[in-house]
């Protein structure tokens, strides 16, 4: 097992490297028996990066996604026939669903403080966001409640969107549905409990991110505890970690460092102009 997190000036050639040792893994490999996963943060990049790919020779049988296509990936292999893939919420489908729910807990007086709004244009949306917040920070409904209770100066509204979450949750898991952001919870604990999910992994990159979310860290930890060999790439400069354009991504880069437990590397500048 190899892990390295490199860092480099944007231009500097660190997707031509992760390139490299693409097409320098499947020349050593059969790609059927050990794969070669990249990740890349939109689909828009994994359509530059495949493109760039063909330019520099082609690689076929390679998997470039994005994070939330590799989740649905690991639920497909980790599907079990007693135990159904939960299904994926569309975004319209969920705003009416937390609509319906806020109206339902409103009829039962459980929720007062945000009664006169729950009908209001848009209620459902704000809330869906910050769902999906809650979701993408890996904070559980449970662990928020728990949070709150041991707060005796606890807001009335924060207590009431606790609830709403707690609910919404609870009606994804009767119901067989996961959102985008549940997906990847139930992704990572695939991984946990099955250690033979993507156990052949030859390669995993993980290129062009600037900031990485803890449920994206959590499946990453546990792919690259997996993989022969994962790099990482991201932009910065480590002469100058003051600068104000790169505060993100040093925080990005202490992630990522305490998830893999891994130090950083300076990318060496390349030989030859990037392609």
């Amino acid at each position: 097992m190899s892990i390295k997190i490199l860092v480099a000036p944007a231009g500097s050639g660190k997707t031509a490297h992760v390139i490299d040792r693409v097409q320098s893994t499947m020349a050593r490999q059969q790609p059927t028996l050990s794969p070669v996963r990249v990740i890349v943060p939109d689909h828009l990049k994994a359509e530059a990066f495949r493109r760039r790919l063909a330019e520099a020779g082609g690689g076929i049988g390679i998997q470039v996604q994005t994070f939330y296509d590799l989740y649905a990936d690991i639920l497909t292999l980790a599907q079990n026939p007693a135990a159904p893939m939960p299904v994926r919420l569309p975004p319209a489908v969920r705003r009416r669903l937390i609509y319906r729910l806020v109206a339902q807990l409103v009829d039962a007086g459980q929720v007062i403080y945000y009664a006169p709004l729950h009908a209001a244009p848009g209620f459902a949306r704000l809330l869906a966001d910050l769902f999906e917040e809650l979701k993408r920070a890996r904070i559980f409904p449970e662990a928020l409640a728990a949070a709150l209770a041991d707060d005796t100066g606890v807001e009335p509204r924060l207590i009431e969107l606790a609830q709403l979450y707690a609910a919404y949750q609870a009606y994804l898991i009767e119901a067989g549905w996961a959102d985008t952001e549940g997906q990847g919870w139930l992704a990572a604990i695939a991984l946990e409990e099955s250690a033979a999910l993507l156990a052949d992994l030859a390669l995993l990159v993980v290129d062009g991110f600037d900031e990485f979310n803890p449920t994206q860290l959590a499946v990453l930890r546990l792919l690259a505890e997996r993989a022969a060999e994962t790099t990482v790439t991201l932009t910065g400069d480590l002469q100058r970690p003051d600068r104000l354009a790169h505060r993100r991504l040093a925080r990005a880069r202490t992630a990522l460092v305490e998830a893999l437990d891994v130090e950083i590397t300076p990318l060496s500048p390349s030989p030859s102009p990037p392609v």
